[in-house]
């Protein structure tokens, strides 16, 4: 009887100390970061780690990270071989999207919520000893998460989009795995050096865009985007209409011939029928569609910034831009 009554009234206990962890930490996250600041001159189990919201003071060897953020932060983690034990999920419309992950790639990883709004009583209950995540969701959190764990949040726009490679450099600073991330990299780079050699004088000339549709809605991406940065890399030469526009921006179907080039290609927004595109008279009247060189990518995919993004974007280049050589 006395084990049952315990069991039962877990769950409530933890939530009254969570309760009282985060009200308590809420008031004196500022003394407690000063602590660390202070500890890190004279501990050899503690470094500090500058981002967009100041200085934090984390393990030099974390080892149980919870990222908040699939796409900016658990692919990093997973390909230089660090496994979280929680993370954040996309999900739409009751599925779940990892990016270029995969389900097998996450296997086992507790979830912790959405990204959006992460689930602060699962963090709590993991015991992580770091959190990671981009300052797009997770700033009105940050305090509550410095609270539970010391917590690195990334400013996608100055820190994150500028330059994959950096930025996952800097996670493999974070998580003492420099040597694996050049490793990485260097792979990276082998294959960027096969695509433009196989590409060769095949692509003199010829121009390629990049669109994403979305329910009805077409968006043009900035030149920041990681797959730009990759066709960048590869020597393809970009549509000149995207050079001059930093930022995404919502463009008219009206228009869309104006992004009309020897090879297009469509993100489709999780999963969009092929035949709202192919049906519209505007699209089908593009030159590159008319040519058979217009093709729908799987946007999740291809806005990832660790390596299965990568790979999957040079995979896709590479199919559809050798494809008829």
């Amino acid at each position: 009887m006395k084990n049952q009554l315990l069991r039962l009234l877990k769950p409530l206990i933890l939530s009254v100390l969570f309760l009282l962890v985060i009200t308590n930490c809420q008031s004196c996250v500022g003394q407690y970061s000063e602590e660390l600041l202070e500890q890190s001159t004279t501990s050899s189990d503690c470094r500090i780690v500058q981002h967009t919201l100041g200085k934090t003071c984390i393990p030099v060897k974390p080892r149980r990270i919870v990222a908040l953020d699939p796409y900016f932060i658990l692919d990093p983690l997973l390909s230089l071989g660090i496994k979280p034990v929680g993370t954040s999920i996309d999900n739409l419309q009751g599925k779940d999207y990892w990016g270029a992950l995969s389900s097998e790639d996450v296997a086992g990883i507790e979830r912790v919520g959405q990204t959006p709004q992460p689930s602060l009583e699962r963090i709590l209950m993991l015991k992580p000893d770091l959190i990671l995540g981009t300052n797009g969701y997770g700033t009105q959190y940050y305090n509550q998460l410095s609270a539970i764990a010391p917590t690195i949040l990334r400013d996608f726009r100055t820190e994150v989009e500028p330059s994959f490679k950096e930025h996952f450099r800097f996670i493999a600073q974070v998580v003492g795995q420099q040597e694996k991330a050049e490793e990485v990299l260097s792979q990276y780079q082998k294959r960027v050096e096969e695509l433009h050699k196989a590409i060769g004088s095949q692509m003199s000339g010829i121009q390629v865009s990049v669109i994403h549709s979305a329910e009805g809605i077409f968006n043009q991406p900035g030149i920041k985007a990681l797959f730009f940065q990759i066709m960048n890399d590869t020597g393809i030469n970009i549509k000149s209409i995207f050079m001059d526009k930093p930022e995404w921006s919502t463009l008219s179907i009206e228009v869309i011939n104006q992004y009309d080039a020897d090879v297009v290609f469509i993100l489709g927004d999780y999963g969009i029928p092929r035949t709202y595109l192919i049906e519209n008279s505007l699209i089908t009247s593009l030159k590159a569609f008319q040519n058979g060189r217009f093709y729908i990518v799987d946007l999740a995919a291809w806005m990832g910034y660790g390596p299965s993004a990568w790979n999957r974007i040079l995979d896709d280049v590479s199919k559809y831009l050798l494809e008829s050589k």
